[in-house]
């Protein structure tokens, strides 16, 4: 496809119509489509032939004796068949006797596992918005004991990590923190997403100089992690950065700035062989403040809202390999996709981290963004609004998806498919009410709508697999990737015994 500009965000969109959208006040929980598991039918084992072997160990070498044992086979088989017979009878008539409903229960079930969230420190007095597919979940300080909470809820936290614990059989959990400076027009906001804990990731800053990272080690053993640095020019060697003790249930400052002085972009990836850790990057300066979650490389990324109405856009792509990559990116709008110009086709050189301006290309039209590289990279998409920036960071595509949303917002859909795609929603604020919407995504399109100003619970499900996010524009600028439900990972299935339950 040609490279070409993005048409202005006031340009009339024709990708998609929406068909239905209402607003009710009922507070019942979302619900989704659980697949059924039906028995498979399983194959007859032949009976063994008792006639071969009666035949084998009677065998003489006389007529007489032949004919006899051919007699005496046939006798026992014929009570062997009726004594099979008779068992049979037995245990089918055992069988229908078990009443139906202890059948049905010893199915096998889709049982999802456990799932705990770290939400890292915030640099502001933040608030926390929880959700799942679930009524309840557990909410604790790091290291505290937990409390059970009814979802969607919101509150203040302070500046401390956070965990949202799901147990085995609930849905999984989403959930975001928001931190706000000032008011009115000169007002930032961060929105944070708080993901499960890995042995490691990477994260992207525009500006070191004003940032630095936040490491958390949400488990009950210390542990120590790796910084690996890289610039424009290549990996970058920083005293200090190799062998960090991180307390358990503790988090801590590492001082980015401090390793790599400068304001050109550089990619930190921090590792932990002893344990599982989330990272942060924390930025504050003139221009906004944000904290960008740690995500992992791939050779295809999947960036989803970024935010309408942006000044300046810029694409930070990182390179961890030892050889080049070539990138390439294209668009998905409200009119199509396209191919931005100056993204057909980046170089990055290796251990090395590049911006490539946007801001012509994407002319502050609400996007998705779809990247695919030669190797795998990292790679997020800065967005400037005001004297505000919103990070726009990867996503799984998926047929569900969810996040909790502090002050509401905008949400933001688009269909990486090459198929027309049917999506619903639901948004159940803390206030009990519920907004509902549907529409058609064309293949290649992104489709919008707004959510309101209070705190709640989005779910989205489509008939393929689409990426999604929110954000948030009334004081400052944020986004937040909308995180998978079901549609790319499988549960653990068990089987349930009735006479256990």
């Amino acid at each position: 496809m040609e490279p070409r500009r993005a048409r202005r965000a006031d340009d009339d969109p024709q990708n998609s119509q929406e068909v239905d959208q209402e607003t009710d006040q009922d507070g019942t929980d979302a619900r989704r489509a659980v697949p059924r598991h039906g028995d498979r039918a399983e194959g007859a084992t032949p009976a063994p032939d008792h006639q071969d072997r009666a035949a084998q160990t009677l065998g003489d070498s006389s007529a007489g004796h032949r004919q006899h044992s051919r007699r005496t086979a046939v006798r026992g088989g014929i009570i062997c068949a009726v004594g099979f017979a008779a068992l049979a009878l037995v245990v089918g008539t055992g069988v229908s006797l078990i009443p139906a409903q202890q059948l049905d229960r010893g199915r096998a079930t889709t049982v999802m596992p456990g799932q705990t969230l770290v939400c890292p420190p915030s640099q502001q007095t933040a608030q926390m918005a929880v959700g799942s597919t679930s009524a309840q979940l557990h909410v604790s300080d790091l290291g505290g004991a937990p409390q059970q909470v009814r979802v969607p809820m919101s509150g203040a936290i302070g500046t401390g990590a956070r965990l949202v614990r799901s147990v085995s059989g609930q849905g999984r959990p989403t959930a975001t923190t928001m931190s706000l400076v000032g008011s009115g027009a000169g007002a930032t906001s961060a929105w944070t997403s708080c993901v499960t804990a890995s042995t490691g990731g990477t994260v992207i800053v525009a500006d070191p100089s004003i940032s630095d990272l936040m490491v958390t080690n949400s488990e009950s053993e210390d542990t120590t992690v790796d910084v690996s640095l890289s610039g424009a020019k290549g990996a970058i060697d920083a005293t200090g950065s190799r062998g960090i003790s991180i307390a358990a249930g503790a988090s801590k400052v590492l001082p980015l700035s401090v390793w790599a002085p400068g304001n050109s972009p550089v990619s930190a990836t921090v590792t932990s062989d002893t344990g599982r850790i989330v990272a942060v990057a924390r930025s504050r300066g003139t221009v906004g403040a944000e904290t960008v979650a740690m995500s992992s490389p791939a050779q295809n990324l999947s960036i989803p809202a970024v935010p309408a109405g942006a000044t300046a856009s810029e694409l930070l792509v990182s390179n961890p390999g030892s050889g080049r990559a070539t990138v390439k990116v294209s668009a998905l709008a409200a009119g199509g996709s396209f191919t931005p110009e100056g993204a057909d086709d980046i170089e990055v050189e290796p251990n090395s981290t590049i911006a490539v301006d946007l801001s012509k290309a994407l002319a502050g039209e609400a996007v998705g963004l779809s990247v695919s590289a030669s190797t795998p990279v990292s790679a997020q998409l800065m967005a400037t609004r005001g004297k505000d920036v919103a990070m726009a960071t990867p996503a799984a595509a998926a047929t569900s998806l969810q996040t909790a949303a502090p002050r509401g917002g905008t949400v933001s859909l688009s269909n990486p498919t090459d198929q027309v795609t049917r999506i619903s929603g639901s948004y159940r604020t803390v206030k009990g009410q519920t907004v509902r919407f549907s529409a058609s995504l064309a293949a290649g399109t992104t489709w919008t709508r707004g959510l309101g100003t209070d705190a709640g619970y989005l779910l989205v499900n489509a008939d393929h697999a689409v990426i999604g996010g929110v954000w948030y524009s009334a004081t400052g600028l944020s986004s937040v990737p909308l995180s998978v439900v079901s549609g790319n990972t499988r549960a653990t299935r068990i089987s349930v015994d009735a006479q256990l339950s």
